[in-house]
């Protein structure tokens, strides 16, 4: 879910207020302020970032994994030579230390 956040007027008790709220969509956002807040005027409504950043948690995870994936297919790729004789060898290991038994 995305957070959203509006000023809202409250009424005139408690003014303009800016609020945020959990929801699916702009719609379901409007809603709540309307039904939690008791919201009677709702403007600027707009999908925010938590904690300012824009990446989250789980998509910098991702990238991580990308990033690591890409440096070591670069690695690959620019030390071919080294890289080939010893795979090589690992999958003669793990052929002998298969069939050792």
């Amino acid at each position: 879910m995305a957070t959203w956040r509006a000023e809202c007027w409250l009424g005139s008790s408690a003014g303009r207020q800016t609020l945020e709220v959990e929801a699916a969509t702009s719609v379901g956002a409007k809603q709540q302020l309307e039904r939690v807040y008791g919201a009677e005027q709702i403007t600027n409504l707009r999908e925010v970032r938590s904690g300012g950043s824009s990446i989250s948690s789980e998509s910098s995870e991702g990238f991580i994994w990308l990033a690591g994936i890409a440096f070591l297919l670069y690695l690959l790729v620019t030390y071919w030579y080294i890289a080939v004789p010893v795979g090589v060898v690992i999958l003669i290991l793990i052929g002998i230390g298969m069939n050792g038994d």
